[in-house]
């Protein structure tokens, strides 16, 4: 029975000891309670260019005036030029030829165009350098077709400020984004391992924005999708994400990692020059040519999605489903390390995204060749104070530790769960290796950081405070049972060596436990 099969290293469970009741312990006091991470600021631009006179110029001037950037205009209108001059850090240049040509002094980006008419500012966007940067603000007269080509700037209020300047940063980075990609003649997309639904929005999310800079680009994975709903969602987007194939990396003049880092790969991590993830930094991943690391923020869908909103890039039906679910899946339905602007990403997509198809992938949680993993792990767990452990010895997937670990984090006065199984592949699909991962409340532990203390050292290991995961290599004459010491002696290597053996001795007995029939098809098709 179940009951009978778990374990609690404790001592009985209650009601079945003989001595009197012991003395609640006291709480050890939390690693990083209340901790906050510091919120992503982007460098904000030290100038801005505007361009043109209709009745909303001067508007324009005093907000940029008034956030204390240099601003530069060029201008037709000698009133204008009058106008300004009494202006601090206003530059004025009063141009004769009707805006034909750019002006030899033209500064770098940002842009704001300040004309009405659609000629003048297609003539003035046909010089304009190549920029996501390039707004166009209309005063009273507007044209009724906004010109391609140039960006909305709605708000000109004083509360507006910290949005405008914000996104000006942002679409500086894109500038640099693109850029990058550009210059690249096969660029490729990588997401490590197993992609989840933020590796997936994500990647998706960036090919698009390079697509509308002119730069096609492919998506692949280095390891295998096990997870039903993450090929259940591969399958509705038909976008030809597919397994990495060795001759695409070597062929590839630009790689982009998206929701990892390089230092995630433990064996030849691949030469990436773009970055792009919400993880905490891995060691070497400063200093390649284009890096944007936000962990305060629950998703890397919420960063790409912000990428999208800002360059005011479309986002279709398919492309808000795949990123929604991304923050979805990381932040828990945004109730585990969420943002303001995985709220903000999230409140953008929402409409867009198609809830009939969001509500199968709920609904689809776990395949029915999985529960029987299910019920030997949870009628197979190890309890120990506030802590959950299960060893599963061989399993087809680590899909099954990462639903019995999410199943038993719900049980009372549990805070933090370690589940652990041997991955046995060919070495083309990750090899042979220990896989264990961490979940915890948030409050009472660190688990990301937990996995990295314990297993960085032996293969790759981190996380965030509420999830965690570690993968070690394992050579092909490594027994089953030698990975339930490896997993107790660095999980609690302060733990008395006579509690490490009671607990190492109690898993291995669960492992010669009658083991769930391995299906003939786990992984259902879809």
């Amino acid at each position: 029975m179940a009951s009978e099969a778990a374990s609690h290293l404790n001592g009985p469970p209650e009601g079945q000891r003989n001595d009197p009741p012991a003395r609640k312990p006291r709480r050890r006091r939390a690693t990083g309670r209340f901790v906050r991470r510091r919120p992503t600021v982007l460098p904000r631009p030290e100038h801005v260019t505007i361009i043109g006179h209709n009745s909303r110029t001067l508007e324009t001037v005093g907000l940029f005036v008034g956030v204390g950037l240099s601003v530069r205009v060029y201008t037709t209108s000698a009133q204008l030029e009058l106008q300004l001059a009494p202006y601090p850090g206003v530059t004025t240049t009063l141009i004769t030829d009707a805006y034909a040509q750019s002006p030899r002094d033209l500064p770098p980006p940002p842009y704001v165009i300040t004309v009405d008419t659609l000629a003048d500012s297609e003539r003035i966007g046909g010089w304009l350098p190549e920029t996501w940067a390039r707004f166009l603000v209309r005063g009273t007269s507007r044209a009724r077709k906004h010109p391609p080509g140039f960006l909305t700037l709605p708000g000109l209020d004083h509360e507006d400020r910290p949005v405008v300047m914000r996104r000006l940063a942002s679409l500086a980075l894109l500038d640099r984004l693109c850029a990058v990609a550009r210059a690249a003649s096969r660029p490729l997309i990588l997401l490590y391992g197993d992609p989840d639904p933020d590796a997936i929005g994500a990647a998706l999310g960036l090919a698009t924005l390079w697509k509308r800079a002119g730069v096609d680009c492919d998506i692949r994975y280095t390891g295998e999708v096990q997870r039903y709903q993450n090929k259940l969602l591969l399958t509705y987007l038909k976008k030809g994400i597919e397994r990495l194939r060795p001759e695409e990396q070597a062929a590839a003049d630009l790689i982009a990692v998206v929701d990892a880092q390089p230092g995630f790969w433990r064996d030849d991590p691949p030469p990436a020059q773009v970055v792009i993830d919400h993880h905490p930094e891995k060691e070497g991943t400063r200093g390649r040519t284009f890096v944007d690391l936000r962990p305060d923020y629950g998703a890397t869908s919420s960063m790409v999605t912000e990428y999208l909103l800002d360059a005011e890039v479309p986002i279709d039906r398919k492309l808000a489903t795949a990123l929604i679910y991304g923050i979805a899946t990381d932040t828990d339905d945004l109730k585990r390390h969420t943002s303001a602007a995985d709220i903000a990403a999230f409140e953008a997509l929402h409409q867009r995204a198609d809830r009939t198809f969001l509500s199968r992938l709920e609904k689809s949680q776990i395949p029915p060749a999985v529960l029987d993993y299910i019920a030997w792990g949870i009628s197979h767990r190890v309890i120990y104070r506030d802590l959950a452990v299960v060893h599963f010895g061989v399993v087809p997937t680590a899909d099954v530790l990462v639903q019995v670990a999410d199943l038993l984090l719900l049980t009372y006065g549990i805070t933090w769960i370690v589940c652990a199984g041997v991955i046995d592949k060919p070495a083309e699909k990750g090899g042979r290796r220990l896989v264990v991962v961490f979940r915890g409340d948030g409050f009472q532990q660190d688990v990301g950081r937990r996995a990295a203390l314990a297993f960085a050292k032996l293969g790759s290991a981190g996380g965030h405070r509420t999830m965690g995961r570690a993968e070690v290599p394992l050579t092909a004459d490594t027994s089953v049972t030698e990975t339930v010491s490896l997993l107790v002696d660095h999980l609690f290597a302060r733990m008395t060596p006579a509690r490490r053996r009671r607990f190492t001795r109690t898993l291995s007995e669960h492992l010669a436990a009658p083991r769930p029939a391995d299906p003939d098809e786990f992984e259902l098709s879809t």
